[in-house]
């Protein structure tokens, strides 16, 4: 059985990644994956190990192992010596031997050795896959197509803004979006509502916070560092618990999986509330619904952002707390 092997640190994970891997499947009987878990301070967009690893896995489900393990790094100095290849070498003792190493490198050459495995080296010059993570990182909208829209989307930042009717969400959704050249999300429920001829029932809920989330899964294939979500599948789940004081336990289950893929948004109805035919909350019962909210938010541990005022202060309030400036 000859057994294949694959290492780096996939920050992000591209193409030429993927032209390793699929090398070895084709060449191995099982393919072992190796992420280096080094994640330089600061770095944007955020790529923890975690992040890494679960794209191998999803584009990838029939590797023998997907293993994260600490990087032995420690100094430009030392990478080309003896000892630095030797570290990577007796770090992976564990896993046993191997056949056959994947890279792009010939400098790898001496770890290729020590580990006994002969040393494939494919796309040297960068030819089939003109990219490198490097590029990738100074800007990933520029090479999206150099990678998965599965690893490309999860680079985005989902900012979720939410609050009470007639709060202007969607209004600072659109000029955000606009603001920094990227994607929002429209309202699903919204539109289903309106072509229902404004009723609904139980059963719709759960249908307006998978849809919810299936647009901005779509959506964040084409942003450029934000995504703007007018409302989330949590939204969702406190409309089926005001009107119904239940929710579909799919619901449930969307939002807790979901919450931590967010940047928090809570736009304060200072506005006044405004009836334009689809609202229900007349007579403080939509601030009471907002505190309903900010609550649930505390209760999960979950910091959020207070957009308040004008447009134009709520914009600056959440382009500084997103570190975002317009033309780059």
């Amino acid at each position: 059985m000859r057994r294949g092997l694959v290492v780096g640190k996939f920050m992000p994970f591209h193409r030429g990644h993927e032209l390793l891997v699929d090398y070895a499947l084709a060449e191995c009987d099982d393919v072992t994956v190796i992420v280096y878990d080094d994640h330089p301070a600061g770095s944007f967009p955020p790529m923890p190990a975690g992040k890494r690893a679960g794209w191998v896995s999803a584009l990838y489900p029939t590797l023998e192992n997907i293993v994260v393990l600490p990087d032995p790094w420690e100094s430009e100095a030392d990478s080309q010596g003896p000892a630095y290849a030797e570290r990577y070498a007796e770090q992976l003792t564990f896993l046993g031997r191997f056949d056959r190493f994947y890279s792009s490198e010939p400098s790898y050459d001496t770890f290729a050795r020590l580990i006994g495995a002969e040393h494939r080296v494919l796309d040297e010059a960068r030819e089939m896959v003109p990219v490198s993570g490097t590029a990738i990182r100074s800007n990933p909208y520029r090479y999206r197509g150099m990678m998965s829209p599965l690893v490309y989307s999860s680079l985005i930042q989902r900012v979720a803004l939410v609050g009470t009717e007639s709060s202007g969400k969607s209004t600072l959704a659109r000029t955000l979006a606009n603001e920094l050249g990227t994607e929002w999300v429209h309202e699903f429920g919204r539109e289903l509502w309106e072509a229902q001829g404004l009723t609904g029932s139980f059963s719709d809920l759960w249908k307006i916070g998978r849809n919810q989330r299936e647009r901005e899964d779509k959506a964040a294939r084409h942003a450029d560092r934000f995504l703007f979500c007018d409302t989330t599948a949590w939204t969702t789940l406190h409309w089926s618990l005001r009107s119904h004081g239940c929710a579909d336990q799919r619901l449930h289950d969307l939002v807790d999986a979901t919450t931590g893929d967010y940047v928090w948004v809570v736009c304060q109805d200072d506005f006044g509330w405004i009836d334009d035919g689809t609202r229900e909350m007349a007579g403080g019962e939509a601030h009471r619904f907002q505190l309903q909210q900010e609550d649930d938010l505390r209760r999960r541990g979950i910091p959020y952002v207070v957009a308040a005022g004008p447009v134009d202060e709520r914009v600056a309030r959440v382009m500084a707390a997103l570190g975002a400036t317009t033309g780059t």
